[in-house]
C-alpha cells in the first residue's frame, strides 16, 4: 500500500501562512530560566546593551519555542503532542523524528517581531524493513523585523 497519495502531495504543495510573534523580555527570561541559563544578558537590559545587544538577548535555541507555540495553537494535538494541522493526510499510524538541521543567524532581542515561514520541501516514500515509510521534510525560516535571518530549521518526520 502506498503511503504518499495524491491528497498528501496536494497537502505538501499548499502555502502555509506566516506567523509573527513579538518577543518580550518576559518570554526571554522564562525560557532562560527553564533551560537553566543564568547569564545576565538574558535578564538585564543594561548588561545586554553594554555587551552590544539592543535589549536582553534570547538564548540560542529560543526560536524553536516560537515555532512550537505557533504550531500547537493551530488545532487539536496528536498523541505525540504535534498539532493535527501539521500532520499530512497519510494512511499511517506511527510517526517518529528523523533528521534535524539548524542554521543560526542574528540574535533575537526583546522587542523583535519574528516571522516564521513554513514550507514542505520534500515528501518521499521509501521502503523499509517494516514496510513503506513516508518522509516529510519541513523547513521553518525565522526572520526578524529587519528581514535578517534568525534561524532556519529543516526537520524530517517519518511516518509508517
Amino acid at each position: 500500500m502506498a503511503l504518499v497519495t495524491n491528497e498528501a502531495r496536494r497537502w505538501a504543495e499548499q502555502a502555509f501562512p506566516p506567523h509573527t510573534v513579538t518577543v518580550s523580555r518576559t518570554d526571554i527570561a522564562r525560557y532562560a530560566r527553564a533551560i537553566g541559563e543564568t547569564h545576565p544578558i538574558h535578564f538585564d537590559r543594561e548588561v545586554a546593551v553594554a555587551a552590544g545587544h539592543r535589549d536582553v538577548v534570547a538564548p540560542v535555541y529560543f526560536p524553536y519555542t516560537l515555532r512550537v507555540q505557533a504550531t500547537t495553537l493551530a488545532g487539536d494535538l496528536e498523541p505525540d503532542g504535534s498539532s493535527s494541522a501539521e500532520v499530512p493526510p497519510l494512511p499511517a499510524r506511527r510517526a517518529m523524528a528523523g533528521e534535524t538541521a539548524i542554521e543560526f543567524g542574528s540574535d533575537i532581542c526583546a522587542g523583535d517581531a519574528i516571522t516564521i515561514d513554513k514550507r514542505i520541501v520534500d515528501l518521499t516514500e521509501k521502503h523499509g524493513r517494516s514496510g513503506p515509510l513516508a518522509l516529510v521534510t519541513t523547513e521553518f525560516t525565522f526572520h526578524n523585523q529587519e528581514g535578517d535571518l534568525v534561524m532556519r530549521e529543516r526537520f524530517t518526520r517519518i511516518y509508517r
